[in-house]
């Protein structure tokens, strides 16, 4: 089963809650189990929470306060 984006964005959040800034190992650590596994689905899955865990982290650009 195929995750929303929303349901993707509210996993990488909760990862960051609870691993903290191991949340991107965890979620590649989750994905290479699934390369492991043959789970091509799940694999795809687990690196899009990891890319939006990372996109999460990105200091953002525009004008400093």
């Amino acid at each position: 089963m195929t995750l929303s984006d929303l349901d993707i964005l509210l996993t990488a959040h909760l990862m960051m809650h609870e691993h903290g800034g191991d949340a991107e190992l965890e979620a590649v650590t989750q994905a290479d189990r699934m390369l492991r596994r043959g789970n091509r689905e799940e694999l795809l899955t687990w690196f899009r929470i990891w890319r939006t865990i990372a996109a999460m982290r990105q200091v953002p650009t525009g004008l400093p306060n």
